[in-house]
């Protein structure tokens, strides 16, 4: 599982970083994620590991245009890539409204399905093929949301002592029970859920919209092996332009991190003001005096691998 940054500027692009934009990628496929699609995420895409091709799910975590201009322009590069597969896309009502507004204004048709999920009409975890999703509810200026991904289809192993004690040796039926398939063997139903396991743990990341009560996220984070959070500004900075702008400082989101044990913090969405050569410096002096974790501030197409925590029979 691994985190690719497209973009990580706040409200508007400048020459280092472009507007949000956050991949996830999983093992075993090439299908990939995109939370988030400010303009110009496309271009971006085509500067990153990943192909508009492969991109089978987008979450859009709230209605302001840097976090989503860029999608009808993405769609439409998606389909004239040759994309046969569906594509869904999670999003508030009004973004979905968006999408297919200008979609029939400008005679855009898709090559594929696109199915979307209102978020104001999903109510459980949503599944797909590589990942499981729950939404959170965070506090802005409008109405804003975290997705918290979980990866699916971890590859098994064999419980080995446990087939051996059976008296089940080895052969063909060993491929099949780590596939995942019940097999029958000298009058016996091996079932694969009783000898095998995850090779390990599942991960799970948070990434976050614009937000600015981190204290939200206290019920889901519990088994969250990294945090993507916004840190639009310094404490200091964040006082001198006003609570009203629904935006955390890189104090408040790091004394949250530290509190709750989170083992990785990765903080994105910064303010203009802390573009360029040494500018994060002020940001990164700030979280490092409340958290003790790992952190990292993001860059555009910096690129994170989460860690794996082996399974034991």
């Amino acid at each position: 599982m691994k985190i690719q940054f497209l973009g990580t500027s706040s409200g508007s692009p400048s020459q280092s970083r472009n507007v949000s934009g956050t991949a996830l990628s999983f093992e075993k496929t090439k299908e990939w994620l995109l939370v988030d699609c400010g303009e110009a995420t496309q271009h971006q895409i085509l500067k990153s590991d990943h192909t508009a091709y492969h991109l089978g799910i987008i979450c859009i975590t709230h209605i302001h245009g840097d976090h989503c201009y860029g999608l009808p322009g993405l769609l439409a590069s998606i389909s004239m890539s040759g994309r046969r597969e569906p594509v869904n896309l999670i999003a508030p009502k009004k973004v979905i409204e968006f999408v297919h507004s200008t979609m029939s204004l400008t005679d855009l048709s898709l090559n594929f399905n696109l199915y979307c999920h209102a978020i104001e009409n999903v109510d459980q975890k949503l599944h797909t093929a590589h990942c499981d999703i729950d939404i959170i509810e965070l506090q802005h200026r409008v109405a804003s949301y975290a997705f918290k991904i979980t990866e699916r289809c971890i590859p098994k192993k064999l419980h080995i002592d446990k087939l051996r004690a059976q008296g089940v040796e080895s052969g063909p039926h060993y491929n099949q029970l780590q596939k995942g398939r019940d097999v029958n063997y000298k009058g016996q139903r091996l079932l694969a859920e009783h000898f095998t396991y995850d090779s390990w743990q599942a991960r799970t990341v948070i990434v976050c919209g614009d937000n600015e009560r981190p204290e939200l996220l206290k019920p889901y984070i519990a088994d969250v092996g990294v945090l993507i959070h916004e840190a639009t500004f310094t404490e200091s900075d964040l006082l001198k332009v006003g609570a009203h702008t629904g935006h955390s400082d890189a104090k408040r989101v790091a004394q949250f991190a530290q509190q709750n044990q989170v083992p990785q913090l990765i903080l994105f969405h910064f303010s203009v003001r802390y573009h360029g050569e040494g500018k994060l410096k002020e940001l990164k002096q700030e979280a490092t005096h409340w958290y003790s974790g790992h952190l990292l501030l993001a860059e555009d197409f910096s690129s994170h691998v989460v860690v794996k925590h082996l399974c034991e029979q």
